[in-house]
């Protein structure tokens, strides 16, 4: 019985370590159901809207796997005449997501039976940056939103350029799977 459940504590030992070394990524979408997808072949970039949180240089690694990804769905880029528009925006935000604390006590022996315990603590909120991502792709001759995609998580502060934009590329790719939308 014992030998039984050593493999099945060592995969479960496993996915939860596999389950917690990266961040969950929260993905969403919408679309106009009487939209023909179809028709769209080409796009290009709008400039940034006002509020975009996104750095210069995260901006350009989002642009670039949004790039990519429409390119392996045969979208082309051009900026004569494309047929819808790219907005992209970034916000960040604080979260407190509970505490961790420290604590110390002592217990001093008084008498035959009694004793006083001393002792003290801190507390500190576990304090992390988490991003959103909002894609919109606008028709450009109605000028109206035909398409638009989020993406939460948390951002990850010590990532080197080459893993923000592994991470990048993962979260565009994730995104960019309900785009365009099936049998659309």
């Amino acid at each position: 019985m014992q030998r039984k459940m050593i493999p099945f504590i060592a995969v479960f030992i496993m996915s939860l370590t596999i389950g917690c070394a990266k961040t969950p990524l929260v993905v969403d979408y919408d679309y106009d159901t009487t939209f023909d997808f179809s028709k769209l072949r080409t796009y290009a970039w709008l400039p940034s809207p006002p509020g975009n949180q996104l750095e210069d240089m995260t901006e350009k690694r989002f642009k670039l796997a949004v790039d990519t990804q429409l390119q392996s769905k045969n979208y082309s880029q051009s900026t004569e005449s494309p047929d819808f528009l790219i907005s992209l925006q970034g916000i960040k935000k604080t979260v407190e997501k509970g505490s961790t604390a420290v604590g110390m006590s002592i217990g001093v022996p008084v008498g035959q039976r009694g004793s006083i315990s001393l002792g003290g603590g801190r507390s500190k909120p576990r304090v992390k940056q988490e991003g959103t991502l909002i894609l919109n792709f606008v028709d450009r001759q109605s000028n109206t939103p035909v398409w638009q995609g989020t993406a939460s998580a948390e951002i990850q502060q010590k990532a080197s350029p080459e893993e923000q934009q592994q991470r990048i590329n993962e979260v565009i790719a994730e995104l960019l799977k309900n785009f365009p939308p099936k049998g659309k």
